[in-house]
């Protein structure tokens, strides 16, 4: 297996909305909020009346190992999706992807995106994603893999769950982390102990803002000083940052047609990990990535992910 991933697991709704203030509520842009129930009732009554314009199976991780399912590669999942018609509906989005090890209890969790002019914010009910855990034969299956990627759950469990996977992984097995807000917003005196673990590093600029209160490079140098080997942010038009020990790279932004900008990041991820499992250095793992990125901003969801002919096009030419 080349990449398995960990991580929540959602039945994604995409909604067009004249401004981010809904359901007397000012969603902030590029945001993303947890919520018990209250705030999702009040903001599902009042698009009750709107038709979604798309529906996806979405998960940072999800989106990751699908868009390299996609482009190729072997790709499993560990996760919990509930019983369901969404469930089986994640289930069906997950194209390519071993999900054997992927259980099935209560409700399914739901993310709502709101997308406004070129922006989005996003609203989630974690449900049985926070029943997240693992069984013997797990490790046994991820020790399996070239690469392991995770991403972030809501509750506390399911964190502990993850570091207690990263303690009985094979040294051998590299670990990638996409951290997301919700684990930014942590902080490292929390989520320290996994970057140290940590081939890879992927955030956006307000995440590591978020994780280390520091500027992006100096952030990224920060989590290299931690013990991650690689960590690429992305920096929206002004492309994209990747540092090592030894090495501090730009890469420019591909210019895209925006419809939605929901996963772009676990795109960009996925377009890295593709050109690394390949053999591509640094540089050329981030122009994969970038390339990566922009295809999907061209529609909603997962419809414009990149395939194998993408790497054909796009990124044969570089490695």
């Amino acid at each position: 297996m080349d990449v398995i991933g960990i991580g929540a697991l959602n039945v994604d709704m995409f909604y067009e909305v004249p401004s981010l203030e809904v359901a007397g509520t000012q969603f902030e842009a590029g945001g993303e909020i947890m919520d018990d129930g209250t705030l999702f009732t009040r903001l599902s009554d009042t698009l009750s009346g709107m038709q979604p314009v798309a529906r996806s199976g979405g998960g940072s991780a999800a989106n990751t190992v699908v868009a390299l399912a996609r482009m190729g590669y072997s790709a499993g999942f560990l996760g919990v999706i509930g019983k369901d018609e969404e469930g089986s509906f994640v289930l069906s989005s997950m194209e390519g992807v071993d999900v054997s090890r992927i259980k099935r209890y209560q409700r399914t969790g739901l993310c709502v995106s709101l997308l406004s002019g070129g922006e989005r914010s996003l609203m989630v009910m974690p449900n049985s994603n926070d029943l997240f855990s693992f069984m013997p034969e797990d490790i046994e299956y991820l020790n399996s893999s070239r690469v392991v990627h995770l991403s972030s759950f809501c509750s506390d469990s399911a964190l502990r769950n993850q570091k207690q996977i990263l303690e009985l992984l094979d040294d051998d097995v590299f670990v990638s982390f996409a951290p997301g807000e919700k684990y930014a917003r942590r902080g490292l005196k929390q989520i320290g102990d996994i970057i140290e673990r940590c081939r890879f590093v992927f955030l956006n600029q307000r995440e590591i803002g978020q994780l280390t209160s520091l500027s992006p490079i100096d952030g990224c140098r920060a989590l290299v000083e931690k013990g991650a080997r690689i960590v690429a942010c992305t920096l929206g038009d002004q492309g994209s940052l990747i540092v090592t020990k030894n090495s501090e790279i730009r890469v420019p932004v591909k210019r895209a047609l925006v419809v939605d900008t929901t996963g772009a990041g676990d795109v960009y991820a996925a377009g890295f990990l593709a050109g690394y499992l390949d053999g591509a250095n640094l540089e050329a793992c981030g122009s994969i990535a970038s390339a990566a990125a922009a295809l999907s901003l061209s529609s909603y969801g997962r419809r414009g992910y990149p395939d194998e002919r993408f790497l054909r096009r796009f990124a044969r030419e570089l490695l």
